[in-house]
């Protein structure tokens, strides 16, 4: 496996140093239910013993290993997936044999999930798979009903939450979506700064500028990060602004 595989998407590492705020201790983490496991390909439906066994992290660590096994594995052209280069006119380019995780890998989605079905704690396997999936196969579609799962079982993760912002800042089609995602998890009093920042930055991406300037507010009056507290001071300078003019 090339080494560039294993490096995640400078937003998924931004996002991976971005929560670390202390879990209640009366938390009980929320797993997915029987119903939500699907089989992705042969081989998963032993992991239901897992559930029975209380080794739930303990299937997810061998399917995360399989993942990157499989992402690991370059691609060989199928008919008429070969295009003319437009670099080196003549030459025939296969578009799934990039060095950084370019790819079709069709099943990548359906075995990345099936980690989180099994454990939608084990966030270094989503972020990884949802970066891959977001940052190098361009499909950002997919990277955030990957991460969506995640917080649907593991809302108090905050890496998920910030790296599905960081999709919408970048990627995604809908960032008013994505806003209205994070809207939720921001009024948690452990709330990174940072996500809420990105989710300021999304609604006005979006166009609701009295949201955003209601989120910067809250970062200017409670943050105690001088660079974040100036910055929201000059955004609602900014919108301001914009709701003065005629």
């Amino acid at each position: 496996m090339t080494r560039a595989r294993f490096f995640l998407p400078a937003a998924a590492l931004l996002a991976w140093g971005a929560g670390g705020f202390a879990a209640s201790r009366a938390y009980r983490p929320h797993f997915p239910p029987p119903s939500e496991i699907q089989v992705p390909v042969k081989g998963a439906a032993g992991d239901m013993f897992s559930l029975a066994l209380g080794t739930r992290r303990l299937f997810a660590d061998l399917w995360f290993i399989r993942l990157m096994q499989y992402y690991g594995t370059r691609e060989k052209p199928l008919a008429g997936e070969e295009r003319e280069c437009a670099e080196h006119p003549g030459e025939r380019h296969h578009d799934h044999h990039g060095l950084n995780g370019e790819g079709l890998y069709p099943e990548f989605f359906s075995r990345a999930r099936h980690i989180l079905e099994l454990d939608p704690h084990f966030a270094s396997a989503g972020l990884y798979a949802a970066g891959s999936l977001a940052f190098n196969m361009d499909r950002p579609a997919e990277a955030e009903a990957l991460l969506n799962f995640g917080i649907k079982y593991a809302p108090r993760e905050w890496k998920y939450a910030t790296l599905l912002a960081a999709v919408g800042y970048s990627k995604a089609q809908d960032p008013a979506a994505v806003a209205r995602t994070i809207t939720p998890l921001i009024t948690d009093k452990d709330c990174p700064v940072m996500l809420k920042q990105l989710a300021a930055f999304l609604n006005k991406k979006a166009g609701d500028l009295a949201a955003a300037a209601v989120i910067y507010a809250d970062i200017a009056a409670t943050s105690r990060d001088a660079a974040y507290v100036d910055n929201a001071r000059r955004e609602l300078e900014k919108l301001s602004k914009k709701a003065r003019r005629p």
